[in-house]
């Protein structure tokens, strides 16, 4: 099972890509992109556990 870095605690692959759809779901569609996008850093680092 994944981990989440944050807590150590273990997901399922289904909770952490339901977790990055209700994130993807908040984001505010900007034009452009940028690093210091919380949203975005959170759909990597969740994306990143999976793929692990």
């Amino acid at each position: 099972m994944p981990i989440w870095n944050c807590t150590g605690t273990e997901v399922s692959k289904e909770k952490a890509e339901e977790s990055i759809a209700h994130l993807k779901n908040a984001c505010f569609g900007c034009s452009t992109h940028s690093n210091d996008c919380s949203i975005a850093k959170a759909v990597g680092d969740i994306s990143s556990m999976i793929k692990e």
